[in-house]
Order: structure tokens, then C-alpha cells, then sequence
């Protein structure tokens, strides 16, 4: 889940530039639980990598850490060559559709 308050503090408590960030999340990666499975299913190593490199990044700055040591796990694995953990990647879907659905309620 977002940490909420700390992005707000980052965000210097602008709640319209913790929204914009919010939305530009979701336009961007919204979608990337079903693009995950997608690359795991297909064994796409190097797509995995990608994408768990760049949630990585987004997480961090979402203050969204389960998610982002998620992501860097996936990421690690991927880095190395070898396709990551079904159960790694199961977590990161899940906790994308968690953030997904806060995200929902924020931007009410």
C-alpha cells in the first residue's frame, strides 16, 4: 500500500501533485500485474526485468515499499538471467491490484 502521509509530505502536502502523480501511475501501470504474468508466462526474462526495474522505481517514489522490495526481488532474479519466483510474481500482482484500488478511493 502507498504510505499516503509520506507522499503528501514529499509532495510538500500539494494534495493536486500527490493526484497527478496517483494518475500518472495508473495511465502508466495500471495495467502491470496483467503485463507481469503475461512476461512470466511467456518467460520473457528480460521484459520482467524491465518492468520490475522500472514499478521499482515508481513504487519508491509512491512510498509504496512492500511493492517496491516486491519489484526488486523480480527484478534481482530477472537481472541475473533466470525467470523469478511464480510466488514473487503472484505477490507484486496482488499488491499492484491493492495500490490500484487505493488509488481508486483517492481520486474520488
Amino acid at each position: 500500500m502507498i504510505e499516503v502521509n509520506e507522499l503528501r509530505a514529499l509532495c510538500g502536502d500539494d494534495d493536486s501533485m500527490v493526484k497527478m502523480l496517483l494518475s500518472i501511475y495508473l495511465e502508466e501501470y495500471g495495467e502491470s500485474d496483467n503485463v507481469l504474468q503475461s512476461r512470466f508466462s511467456k518467460d520473457d526474462v528480460n521484459g520482467l526485468f524491465q518492468l520490475s526495474h522500472e514499478l521499482k522505481g515508481m513504487f519508491s517514489n509512491l512510498c509504496a515499499k512492500e511493492a517496491m522490495t516486491l519489484a526488486q526481488a523480480i527484478e534481482s532474479s530477472s537481472q541475473a538471467g533466470s525467470l523469478p519466483a511464480r510466488n514473487d510474481i503472484n505477490a507484486l500482482c496482488g499488491k499492484i491490484k491493492e495500490i490500484n484500488q487505493q488509488i481508486a478511493g483517492i481520486l474520488q
